[in-house]
C-alpha cells in the first residue's frame, strides 16, 4: 500500500475529524495508510486545538449565562433530570481526574465543555485535558497500528 497524499486539505480534514470523532480518527488514519507517528501528531494537534477552542467558548458561555440569568440561588430550584443526575454524580465521585480518564472515549467538545463548566477554575485544567487527549491519541494509534500490522 502506498503512502497517501498529505495535502493541506487532507490535514484539515483529519484535524476536523479528530475534534468531531476523536476515538475513531487514529484508527481511520492508520487504516488509510498514514504512518503511526503522523496519525498521532495530527490527531493530538486537532484535539488540542479543539480543547482550546471549546474550553474557552465554554468558559465564556457559562460566565455569560450566570451574568445574564443570575446566580443559581436567585433562579430557584432546578429540574433534576436523569441525565443531569448522572453528570452530577460523575462529577462528585470522579472529579477532574475522572474527566481526564474518560476524555478519549467521549468527544473533544463534550469533554471540553464539561471541563469548562465544572472545573474552569482548576489550575492548568485546559492544559491537562489537552495532555490527556495526546496520551489517548497515542494509545489509540498504537492499538490501531498493532491491529493492522499484526500483534506478533
Amino acid at each position: 500500500m502506498e503512502t497517501p497524499e498529505f495535502t493541506a486539505w487532507n490535514v484539515l480534514f483529519w484535524v476536523t475529524a479528530s475534534v468531531v470523532k476523536f476515538v475513531v480518527t487514529p484508527s481511520a488514519m492508520v487504516a488509510s495508510g498514514h504512518a503511526a507517528w503522523t496519525a498521532w501528531a495530527v490527531t493530538s494537534g486537532g484535539a488540542a486545538l479543539g480543547v482550546w477552542g471549546f474550553w474557552n467558548f465554554g468558559k465564556w458561555w457559562f460566565r455569560w449565562l450566570e451574568a445574564k440569568l443570575g446566580s443559581r440561588l436567585e433562579r430557584g430550584k432546578r429540574v433534576f433530570t436523569p441525565q443531569r443526575r448522572r453528570i452530577v454524580r460523575w462529577k462528585n465521585t470522579m472529579g477532574f481526574k475522572g474527566l481526564l480518564l474518560v476524555s478519549g472515549l467521549i468527544s473533544v467538545p463534550i469533554a471540553s465543555v464539561l471541563g469548562a463548566k465544572y472545573f474552569r477554575d482548576q489550575p492548568a485544567g485546559k492544559w491537562l485535558l489537552m495532555m490527556a487527549f495526546v496520551l489517548w491519541a497515542g494509545v489509540l494509534t498504537l492499538l490501531s497500528w498493532a491491529l493492522k500490522h499484526g500483534l506478533s
